[in-house]
C-alpha cells in the first residue's frame, strides 16, 4: 500500500497523457494571459509558471493520497493525509511567499490562498483519472451495461459524478472571489473626491465584468454601486455623489 501511495513510473506516465497535457496547456494559457493583462501585483509570469507547473506535478498525487487514505485507512493514514496537505500548502503558499519575497512584489496571501487552494484541488480532481479519454468512455459505457445486481454501485458512481461537478462549480466560483476582491477594491481606492461621476462610470465600464447599479437619491445625495456578478455582489464599491461629482467612495466586503 505504501508503494502505491508514492509517485512511481506509472504516475509520471499519466502526466504524459495527451488530454492531460492539453488541459494543462489551456490552464497555463489562462494564467499567463491573466499575468500579462489583469495588472494584479502578485500575479506575474514567473509565479504562474512555478505554481502552474508544480500544481500539474503534485495536485493529482495529493488528491489521490487523501481519497485512498480516507477510503482504505492504510497504516499511518492520517500521516499520509498530512503529507498530502503539506505538499499542497508548499505549492499554494510556500512557493508563493518565497518567490514574491525574492522578487519584491506586493503579496495578497489570503486572496491567493483561497484562489490557489480551489484551483489546486480542482485540478487534482480533474487529472486524477488514470487512462485515456477512450478508456474513460469505455469505463462509462461499462457502468451503464452492468447488470441490475450492481445497480446500487452504478447509482453511487452517478452520485459521485454529480457531486464532483457541483464541487467543480462551487470551487470555481471561490477561485473567482480573490480576483474580484482585488480588482474592485483597487478600483474603489482609485476614485477621488470631486471626480466626475461620468468619468467614474466610464472607467468602471472599461473593466471586464464590472456592473453599475443605481442605489438611491435622497436629500440631494445620489449613489450607485459598482460590483461584479461573477462574485454574486460580494464585493462592492459604494459611490456617493451630488449628481455631478463624487463625494465619497467606500469598498464593502460582505464576508
Amino acid at each position: 500500500m505504501v508503494q502505491n501511495m508514492l509517485p512511481d513510473r506509472s504516475y509520471i506516465a499519466e502526466l504524459r497523457r495527451p488530454w492531460k497535457l492539453a488541459s494543462f496547456a489551456i490552464g497555463m494559457a489562462w494564467l499567463l494571459f491573466g499575468a500579462l493583462n489583469y495588472g494584479i501585483s502578485d500575479w506575474d509570469v514567473g509565479i504562474s509558471l512555478l505554481m502552474g507547473g508544480l500544481t500539474y506535478l503534485c495536485a493529482p498525487w495529493s488528491v489521490r493520497v487523501i481519497l485512498v487514505s480516507l477510503r482504505f485507512r492504510p497504516k499511518y493514514w492520517l500521516l499520509w493525509i498530512g503529507s498530502a496537505v503539506a505538499v499542497a500548502l508548499v505549492v499554494i503558499d510556500g512557493v508563493y511567499y518565497l518567490y514574491h519575497s525574492i522578487v519584491g512584489n506586493e503579496m495578497l496571501r489570503r486572496e491567493n490562498f483561497y484562489a490557489s487552494s480551489a484551483l489546486y484541488f480542482l485540478s487534482g480532481t480533474i487529472w486524477l483519472y488514470r487512462g485515456s479519454l477512450r478508456d474513460f468512455v469505455a469505463d462509462f459505457r461499462a457502468l451503464r451495461s452492468m447488470p441490475r445486481i450492481t445497480g446500487a454501485r452504478y447509482k453511487i458512481k452517478i452520485r459521485w459524478i454529480v457531486s464532483a461537478l457541483l464541487i467543480l462549480m462551487i470551487g470555481g466560483s471561490f477561485a473567482v472571489y480573490p480576483v474580484d476582491h482585488y480588482r474592485i477594491s483597487k478600483f474603489c481606492g482609485s476614485i477621488i473626491v470631486n471626480e466626475s461621476i461620468e468619468a467614474v462610470r466610464s472607467r468602471a465600464l472599461e473593466h471586464s465584468g464590472f456592473r453599475i447599479t443605481e442605489n438611491y437619491e435622497r436629500e440631494g445625495t445620489c449613489s450607485f454601486i459598482i460590483h461584479s456578478p461573477r462574485s454574486f455582489g460580494r464585493f462592492t464599491c459604494f459611490v456617493e455623489n451630488d449628481g455631478k461629482a463624487v463625494t465619497k467612495a467606500k469598498f464593502n466586503d460582505f464576508d
